[in-house]
């Protein structure tokens, strides 16, 4: 009886990990700054769509500051749990984001 309810508890503590083609549910990982804009890593696999960006990097470009400004505060607050959509890899680059929803 003890065991039914430890793994009942465990599994109602246990956060899902959702990938589909085009978003990530996660934990933002590691952030880092470049010329093009904001690079995120998140502590889970990439959406299909990322396959093979360099080192699991997404980069958020410069021109999208809303979305910038969210990811950072999010980061800033120690609150870095949300889901993130991404439109693919132009060019064979770094996979795109296009929105950051965080997690409550």
């Amino acid at each position: 009886m003890k065991n039914a309810l430890i793994i009942f508890v465990m599994l109602l503590s246990v956060q899902p990990v959702i990938a589909a083609e085009n978003y990530q549910s996660g934990k933002i990982k590691n952030i880092t700054a470049t010329t093009d804009g904001l690079m995120v890593m998140m502590d889970t696999r990439l959406p299909s769509n990322c396959e093979g960006t360099p080192y699991g990097w997404m980069l958020i470009e410069q021109k999208n500051t809303t979305i910038i400004s969210v990811v950072l505060a999010a980061w800033a607050s120690q609150a870095k749990s949300g889901t993130i959509y991404t439109s693919g890899r132009p060019d064979g680059g770094y996979c795109l984001v296009i929105q950051f929803d965080p997690a409550n």
